[in-house]
């Protein structure tokens, strides 16, 4: 079929990969089944072919509800959805029957592809089907006509500060500095493992974008069995592990090292939030040859992205901008600060941008072509990234703005903290903390005096055995917010 347009897209590089590699593994579920990328780009023709004989069009929004480790037919539905020039909705059987609904209404969904093990919420008007129900048999390829412009996914933030937000995910963004050319070596054979909820942004960019470029295959695990991805580690010998903070933290709690030969692992590789230092310590024992890289970012300014391998000698920074990445620090009115001097964290790029569904938050985030992060921070004279806080996390103690980020740091330095959350109370500064040891709680008072200035202390020290998290695990302050609203 000749070519529709000459844009580079996620089912180009499936493609590319399926022709020179087709028995090649590009998902191992669980170490227990397998998906070549010839298996994989078959799937999804035969499947695109089946959305446009449902009448599936360019611009409509198709629900992809999947849960579990249902990874071979979501992968397959989603490069499917937009095969066919379709917008991609991603939902997880994590968020519960209300979220679901209003995700799909707010998202206008035509039609619903789930696992056989879920379905849509009642109320949802549209069509349903699972994958294999969309199976046409007809392998040719798709090439619906497409710009970079045009919308891949409508994606959702974490939620951690209020309701998820929605927003929009160009096919140009996607594939932006990803193609063709250098993604036919496989310069690291070993597999890399990426432990991620599906249904949520964090799938999407594992399939989207990993699966299609990555030098390794993927082993994909349950994000809830630690004990599990250790023992994969160990089978296929895995050479990255690609983790959240909160999986770092229970790996961690696990003392998988005690049990577990993970000396293997070249790299650990953590996004979605800053990690304490004694964590990131704590986390180089526990994979004793491996390096441990970070990355930061906010989901509307992605790619732009500031890139970190974890230094011991310059423990409280981000990183640099990565190449084709724009930062400033800048005050509220976009002037740019000199460095040393805390001011709210802005990146760009030039990739097509993503979009807020709700304009007025859209408009409120961009200024003369920057993206507004809402987090606090400054660049040293060296270019270097340190994070203050993020801007609706910041505490106030006599009018003085306090990082809740530093006083969550001197909290995991104490080898009884398993977990510790930062936020505002009543009466000034609290702190949420899971302990190893509750005994040890009446010890933080005393630590944290070491540590901290005397305005940095929290006024309040309360222990828990859990903390409330999201479904990639952040924690959900706002939730501690209200709790501890009238302490």
């Amino acid at each position: 079929m000749e070519r529709a347009s000459t844009m580079i897209r996620v089912t180009d590089l499936l493609r590319r990969r399926a022709e020179h590699y087709p028995d090649r593994t590009a998902l191992n579920i669980d170490g227990t089944d397998a998906l070549s990328y010839g298996e994989w780009q078959r799937r999804v023709d035969r499947t695109a072919h089946g959305l446009l004989a449902a009448g599936v069009t360019k611009g409509h929004r198709i629900g992809l509800l999947y849960g579990g480790m249902d990874w071979t037919d979501y992968a397959v539905a989603y490069l499917a959805v937009l095969g066919a020039g379709a917008t991609a909705v991603h939902l997880s059987d994590r968020l519960g029957e209300p979220e679901i609904e209003r995700r799909l209404a707010e998202c206008q969904a035509a039609g619903v592809i789930h696992s056989g093990s879920l379905r849509p919420p009642a109320s949802f008007a549209g069509w349903t089907a699972e994958a294999a129900g969309l199976d046409s048999g007809d392998e040719t390829p798709v090439d619906v006509p497409l710009a970079p412009e045009d919308i891949a996914d409508v994606l959702y933030t974490s939620g951690t500060t209020g309701p998820a937000k929605a927003f929009t995910n160009p096919h140009g963004n996607l594939t932006y500095g990803r193609g063709p050319e250098g993604l036919l070596q496989f310069e690291n054979p070993t597999p890399l493992l990426a432990p991620m909820p599906l249904g949520t942004t964090s799938s999407a960019t594992t399939v989207a974008i990993i699966a299609v470029t990555s030098p390794s295959a993927l082993v994909l695990a349950a994000v809830d069995d630690v004990e599990r991805m250790a023992q994969l580690v160990s089978r296929h010998r895995i050479g990255s592990v690609m983790i959240t903070p909160w999986i770092a933290m229970r790996m961690l709690a696990a003392r998988l090292g005690e049990r577990h030969d993970l000396g293997c692992v070249e790299r650990v590789a953590i996004a979605s939030a800053p990690l304490a230092p004694a964590l990131s310590r704590a986390l180089l024992k526990l994979f004793p040859a491996a390096e441990l890289n970070t990355a930061y970012s906010q989901s509307e300014a992605v790619p732009a992205v500031v890139v970190n391998t974890f230094d011991p000698a310059r423990p409280g920074t981000l990183g640099r901008a990565a190449p084709g990445t724009g930062l400033r620090i800048a005050d509220a009115l976009g002037t740019e600060l000199p460095p040393g001097e805390v001011g709210e964290i802005q990146l760009r790029s030039a990739a097509p941008g993503r979009r807020y569904l709700d304009a007025r938050r859209d408009a409120e985030v961009r200024i003369d072509g920057w993206i507004r992060t809402g987090d606090l921070g400054h660049l040293d004279e060296d270019g270097w990234l340190h994070l203050f806080d993020r801007g609706s996390d910041v505490l106030d103690s006599a009018g003085v703005p306090v990082s809740s980020v530093a006083v969550e740091a001197a909290l995991y330095e104490h080898p009884a903290v398993r977990e510790a959350a930062v936020v505002a109370a009543g009466s000034g500064p609290a702190a949420v903390v899971v302990l190893e040891d509750p005994a040890a709680a009446g010890d933080l008072p005393a630590f944290l005096a070491e540590r901290l200035e005397p305005h940095q202390l929290p006024v309040l020290v309360e222990t828990r055995e859990s903390l409330p998290r999201g479904i990639t695990g952040k924690v959900l302050k706002r939730i501690l917010r209200r709790e501890l609203a009238d302490r």
